[in-house]
């Protein structure tokens, strides 16, 4: 059996030890996916030196190297969650793109058995605003797909 557990890098220490532990139980393959945006052309909005107007104007500045260190950055992130969270063997992969459509492009071409990710309780608005990562690998899905509610540290200490 084959799992793919999709992160973002701030999931609890208590969540992995979930994920970990339902694949023991199945003696399943753990596959780790991390995908994380585009690079953004430009780290700061462009300023228009005609109008002094910052964030308008039609063209951007492009540095290779500033997006080559900002993914090895994230590449590194990466690397170092995979060292600090995982205590057994897990094939990792790091993607750049859509997470929902990255997430269902990988669980086909893995041929994984069960997606596993994450939710965190969010607003409507929120959800509205920014979509749902949960929601796309859901609406899209052709295998089952788990999700672990993660409560944020207030939620947490309330619950107690």
């Amino acid at each position: 059996m084959r799992l793919l557990f999709a992160t973002d890098l701030s999931e609890p220490r208590e969540t992995i030890r979930t994920v970990e532990d339902f694949a023991d139980r199945l003696e399943a393959d753990l596959y780790v996916l991390h995908v994380h945006g585009p690079i953004p052309a430009a780290p700061i909005p462009p300023v228009d030196p005609m109008s002094g107007v910052m964030g308008f104007a039609p063209y951007t500045v492009f540095d290779p190297e500033i997006e080559e260190t900002l993914e090895e950055a994230e590449e590194d992130a990466f690397r170092r969650f995979l060292a600090r969270h995982f205590k057994r063997p897990v094939r990792p992969a790091s993607r750049v793109g859509d997470a929902a459509e990255m997430i269902l492009k990988d669980a086909e071409d893995e041929q994984v058995d069960v997606i596993i990710l994450g939710r965190r309780h969010r607003s409507k608005l929120e959800r509205l605003l920014e979509g749902s990562v949960a929601g796309g690998v859901l609406r899209h899905a052709t295998v089952p797909v788990i999700l672990i509610p993660i409560l944020d540290e207030e939620s947490a200490t309330a619950a107690r």
